[in-house]
């Protein structure tokens, strides 16, 4: 990146110093100068963060190992999630593959064949990762495409003020200059500035807001609605009674499911409700970018979804802002682009997040708690349905692979596959499983057993 000249950003939380360690690495050998106002009201957050593995992206673009961060920033390693039933045994996904192709034949469509053969099969075998978090084991994913660790991602879980003190004290050493002035308004009528309680303008080349209540108005247009008609009801904090390589999903009654979010020793269980109310507007506040101005964090966006966390919505705005905006402009072009690949993120995590609900919540035995589907979610449904075949999209960052996995473990109804794999004979695809849950099981023991 180029010299962006003074660039102000507007917050005190994780969302705030998460853009300044970012900004701050990436324009390190320019003249740009970067300037905090956490004179504001405090971001709400949640006490534990486990995000997805985007989260090593974000290492890497502020140039840290977070092996190096184990212990003074306590990070802990995850896998995924765990989907729980009471009458059936627990689903782990994790974000990876399951088994091995047959030639061109996916090993999804195998799977697919093996239950439409009524073969008995448990996926949780059949994933090196998912097998070691009921082994309570974890190895480092590796590089090597030959190794069957090489067929998962992990992430890291923190807690959110032990990440924070790291992100300020790497901010600080960077040259970021923090000023507690209380903010009381930000705008961009005449050039963007920031207004203290004095009603002296701060002005700035680029501004950077992420808190709503002071969210540009003139930069704004109208929100999308999400089409998630449910809603946070409560935490509770409580120790981690399972593994803490993996968060823990389950649906409760007809209408509510609780979400455990794990690090460590530590949980916090979240509770969500159905509700009735249309509540777009709560998901998406604002278009995430104008030319020399950008919502992040909550002013930006906030959704709920058992499978990610706020933080990942941070996480997939600074990878876009890495592909867009290589230098300063103010291109609209550019700014649009940005926009388009923002919002088609959020909506493909929203449509797998209907999908999943509904199928977590059929496999549960609780049919009444139907999530209308969008049209791109209803055409992914049918696709998948039919062929076996799951639409793959630009700006999927939850990977594709990821969402096919998913639904088969959520016990997703379909009605055929491939035609070339319907002709496969039932001994050939009881082998090949069979060989992918023995090799599974072999390698099971070289991963080293959790701390």
């Amino acid at each position: 990146m180029n010299n962006f000249g003074q660039i102000a950003i507007v917050g005190s939380g994780l969302s705030a110093w998460m853009m300044c360690t970012f900004m701050a690495k990436q324009l390190q050998h320019t003249d740009t100068k970067i300037t905090l106002y956490v004179g504001v009201e405090p971001e709400v957050t949640a006490d534990l963060q486990s995000p997805l593995p985007l989260i090593n992206d974000f290492f890497k673009a502020i140039e840290v190992s977070p092996e190096a961060l184990v212990d003074s920033a306590r990070l802990h390693p995850k896998l995924g999630t765990a989907y729980l039933f009471d009458e059936k045994a627990p689903f782990m996904h994790v974000w990876g593959q399951y088994g091995a192709p047959i030639g061109a034949v996916e090993f999804h469509q195998v799977v697919m064949r093996s239950m439409q053969l009524n073969q008995s099969i448990d996926l949780n075998k059949l994933s090196i990762a998912s097998a070691s978090v009921l082994a309570g084991r974890f190895q480092k994913p590796t590089q090597n495409s030959q190794s069957i660790f090489s067929t998962y991602e992990s992430s890291w879980s923190f807690e959110t003020e032990v990440f924070l003190q790291f992100l300020k004290m790497m901010s600080i050493k960077l040259g970021v200059v923090v000023s507690e002035e209380k903010i009381s308004k930000i705008g961009c009528n005449d050039g963007e500035y920031v207004l203290g309680e004095l009603n002296v303008p701060y002005r700035c080349d680029y501004l950077i807001n992420t808190v709503p209540g002071l969210m540009i108005e003139e930069h704004g247009v109208e929100s999308w609605f999400a089409s998630m008609p449910f809603e946070l009801k409560s935490k509770t904090k409580k120790n981690n009674a399972l593994s803490s390589l993996v968060n823990k999903v389950k649906a409760v009654n007809e209408i509510s499911w609780v979400c455990e979010v794990s690090h460590r020793n530590l949980a916090v269980l979240n509770a969500y409700h159905f509700t009735d109310r249309d509540s777009g507007d709560v998901y998406v506040h604002k278009a995430p970018r104008a030319s020399r101005c950008l919502n992040f964090g909550p002013a930006m966006a906030n959704m709920y979804s058992p499978l990610f966390s706020s933080i990942d919505l941070n996480l997939i705005a600074l990878k876009l802002l890495l592909r867009y905006f290589p230098s300063p402009s103010d291109n609209c072009s550019v700014v649009n682009e940005f926009n388009k690949a923002f919002r088609a993120s959020l909506e493909n995590l929203r449509d797998i997040t209907q999908l999943s609900l509904n199928a977590l919540f059929a496999k549960s035995n609780l049919k009444n708690s139907t999530i209308p589907l969008t049209g791109p979610a209803n055409y992914k449904a049918s696709l998948f349905s039919c062929r076996g075949r799951y639409p793959v999209l630009e700006n999927e960052f939850f990977k594709t692979e990821w969402q096919v996995w998913l639904l088969l473990g959520l016990g997703f109804k379909f009605d055929g596959v491939e035609p070339m794999v319907s002709l496969i004979d039932e001994k050939t695809i009881k082998e090949h499983v069979g060989r992918v849950e023995t090799s599974v099981m072999k390698n099971l023991p070289l991963t080293p057993l959790v701390n």
